[in-house]
This record gives structure tokens, sequence and C-alpha cells, in this order.
């Protein structure tokens, strides 16, 4: 019994560090070197408690995402969200209340496989839980490059997703405990030359470090 009361006390310990390293590092991001005044394009962060994306606007690239995504874009006009993760929790976890502990643990604490939920909109002016950022076109260019660097060489289609809009995608990099969501979309904007905190395992911590 008193095995057990120490694993749950270790257990307790670690969760505690993991959540109070990730928020102290918000207060210490690498920071942008680029004047807000040479920043004339749009990108949005959607993000929920548990989860974050990146919206592209297709109107502010001059990319052919149709031809990247023939199966979700009719055309290069609207919005496009990429969000990575655990492959089985995207599969089987169209709504957070369907997470099995089973996945849940898997997926934190083995290198599992990973995809890419990508989403079109028509348009998001009323959408909740979006933050813009201003950016460079430079930066907006980087920002794509890296997303689709996820992909591997090309983007190659899984499955439809969860509605009519929406499609999973493979991915070249694996998923654990370290290396979450939301330190996917850190990793990119702060590799873009976009303000953010060194590690953002929680959505919160890339929220807060936008500036």
């Amino acid at each position: 019994m008193r095995f057990f009361k120490y694993i749950i006390y270790a257990t307790l310990i670690l969760l505690i560090s993991y959540i109070s390293l990730g928020y102290i590092l918000t207060f210490f991001p690498k920071r942008s070197n680029i004047s807000n005044s040479l920043k004339d394009k749009t990108l949005y962060i959607y993000y929920d408690n548990m989860h974050s994306d990146i919206i592209i606007n297709l109107k502010e690239t001059n990319r052919d995402w149709k031809k990247l995504f023939p199966k979700l874009l009719k055309d290069n006009s609207g919005y496009i969200e990429f969000g990575w993760g655990d492959r089985d929790t995207y599969l089987t976890t169209p709504e957070w209340k369907d997470l099995k502990v089973s996945i849940a643990l898997k997926a934190l604490f083995i290198n599992s496989s990973s995809l890419i939920h990508t989403i079109y909109y028509r348009d998001i002016n009323n959408f909740t839980n979006i933050k813009k950022i201003k950016v460079t076109k430079k930066q907006y260019i980087e920002i794509e490059k890296r997303i689709l660097k996820s992909f591997g060489e090309k983007p190659k289609f899984i499955s439809k997703g969860y509605w009519d809009c929406d499609a999973f995608y493979s991915s070249i990099h694996k998923y654990n405990i370290l290396n979450t969501c939301n330190r996917w979309t850190g990793d990119i904007l702060r590799e873009s030359n976009v303000t953010m905190s060194y590690w953002t395992p929680l959505s919160f911590m890339v929220i807060s470090s936008l500036p």
C-alpha cells in the first residue's frame, strides 16, 4: 500500500513540475527581432483548453494550397487550419469527452505515430478562441514551409475527418509527453521568428507567449 502512495506522490510531483516549468518559460520567451511596423500579414492561432492550431488565410499567400490538398479545397480562398497530434487520439476522439485513458497514456508515454488534422473554413470572423498575430511576408512563408515539412515529402491523405470540411494526413514526427501538439505549434512559430516560449506542452502556454 505504501508503494502505491509513493507512486501517486511521484506522479503528482512530476505533473506539477511539468506544468510549472512550461508556465515559467512563458515569461522568458525567445523574442522576435522584427519591428511591428514591418508586419503586414495576419496569422490566426486557434486554441481550446487542450489544443492549438495554426490557421492560414489562403488570400495571404501565393502558394497553391488547392494543388497540395485537392480532397479538401475547391479553390484558394477561405482559410485552412493545421493541427498536429497523436494518430490514435485523432482518429478515435472527435470530442475530448470521447478520449480513452488507454489512448491518452499511450500517446504520452510512447513515441507514437502522428497525423496532421487539416480543416477548411470559408470564413472565421465569428469564431471564438482565435488569437490574431501580425507577421511579415517572410515569416508567413517560413511558417508555411515548416508546416509542410511536417508532412514529409508531400501531404499523404489518410482518412476523412469528423466533418465534410476536414481530413487527416500523415506526419513524419513522433508524439510523446515532451513533444505535444502544442509544442508543434510553438516550435513552428518560434522557429519562424515569432515571439514564443522555448517549450509549450500545453495550449495556454502558446497563447500566453504571444505578444
